[in-house]
């Protein structure tokens, strides 16, 4: 970590905190009179060339006045830096800190829907205008996840899951794709993933980020927002204000909105079928979290309607 805060100008004396995260280790400095971050991240879980192409549309989406933490450039003039020791390669990056505040759970609100809607319609309006010129480090699209997710190991108890799931994925794969309805996408947006600035949206954590259908973003949002404590069943009352706010930004055709609960079923059913496959079905393995969303989940997925 300290080789890789160097080749972007920072010194240890200067860090503040260090956060462990899944995957990869971050470590706050102070610069100047601001706070940055460092993360550092194994070349085992994430190459070189994926990394690069996540802060490359980052810094796209700053540049055109989206609020993101905007990634920094190293002494060097490199978005992204390659750090080895000990035959071991990592990628460090450089962000700086995002604008405002986290939000809880609690402060889900219809206005906050409208904000968050509107924040993703404007992401994906400018979104149509990126063009990546560099293919060594363009982003995965939809279906890298979903292939690793497909070549899960799992028992013969979960063989109509997965079935259910191919046959989602076929579907999914035969939609049209054109520049107004396909693009990248952040894949991972929820509560935890964006601060909140007065009436202002900041988002952080790009590390999903995919080409697929803009409408799976919507689905995304729309699925976590389910996956809250005492959250209402009803996914209309996120939907219906989420999709008022982006529609002042971005109009999707209503065929593409009829799409939305298959995109929602996608996650939900790859959600379970990983986590099945990390506590081998014994669900008392997992964390708290965990255990929660698996209870009933088989059930509630072979009791969906599916386009099978």
């Amino acid at each position: 970590m300290a080789a890789a805060a160097s080749r972007f100008g920072l010194l240890e004396r200067d860090r503040l905190q260090t956060h462990f995260s899944e995957h990869s280790l971050v470590r706050s400095y102070r610069k100047d009179e601001e706070t940055v971050y460092v993360r550092l991240t194994d070349e085992s879980h994430k190459p070189y060339a994926k990394i690069a192409g996540e802060v490359q549309w980052v810094e796209f989406l700053g540049s055109k006045g989206v609020c993101v933490s905007r990634p920094l450039h190293s002494a060097a003039g490199n978005l992204a830096e390659r750090i080895r020791m000990e035959d071991r390669e990592y990628t460090a990056v450089c962000y700086e800190e995002a604008k405002g505040r986290p939000v809880g759970e609690n402060e889900a609100s219809e206005d906050l829907y409208r904000r968050m809607g509107q924040f993703m319609g404007g992401m994906h309006r400018i979104t149509q205008e990126y063009i990546h010129q560099d293919p060594f480090t363009r982003r995965p699209d939809w279906s890298y996840e979903a292939e690793k997710v497909r070549h899960l190991d799992l028992p013969p108890s979960e063989k109509e899951i997965a079935f259910r799931y191919q046959a989602l994925c076929q579907y999914i794969s035969e939609l049209p794709v054109s520049r107004e309805t396909y693009g990248l996408i952040h894949a991972d947006f929820h509560y935890g993933n964006f601060f909140v600035q007065g009436d202002a949206l900041c988002l952080i954590d790009f590390d999903a980020s995919r080409y697929s259908w803009f409408v799976e973003d919507i689905g995304v949002a729309a699925f976590f927002s389910g996956l809250t404590e005492g959250a209402d069943p009803d996914r209309g009352k996120f939907l219906i204000p989420f999709l008022e706010g982006y529609r002042l930004e971005l109009r999707l055709e209503e065929k593409w909105l009829r799409e939305i609960p298959y995109f929602m079923k996608l996650r939900e059913m790859g959600r379970y079928m990983k986590l099945f496959h990390a506590c081998r079905g014994n669900f008392d393995k997992l964390h708290p979290w965990g255990q929660w969303y698996m209870k009933g989940r088989r059930e509630k997925i072979l009791q969906s309607d599916l386009p099978l």
